[in-house]
């Protein structure tokens, strides 16, 4: 693991999307895809982490160095970004 979490945002086509990558492994094998708030929710451990922790999210992909977010439209993507980035800065370090 390193000792800095970095982490980068990448618009997509869908202005309710976006692309989080980061430094860290965030899985390995298949993505993990969480459509629901009930299915983040007894996913992986940063699935439940970001799902519980972080207001708006309407789904989410993670890959093993990046995370797609779906926002709910009525949430910012600022707020939403800066608690996703605190979220994955607590976890790893």
């Amino acid at each position: 693991m390193s000792e800095y979490v970095t982490i980068e945002t990448e618009p997509t086509g869908d202005p309710n999307v976006i692309e989080l990558v980061t430094n860290q492994t965030l899985t390995t094998g298949e993505p993990e895809v969480y459509n629901t708030f009930d299915e983040g929710n007894v996913g992986s451990p940063i699935a439940q982490m970001l799902f519980d922790g972080v207001p708006g999210i309407r789904a989410l992909t993670i890959t093993s160095d990046s995370l797609f977010i779906t926002r709910d439209p009525d949430q910012p993507w600022e707020a939403l970004v800066d608690d996703v980035r605190d979220a994955l800065r607590d976890f790893f370090l």
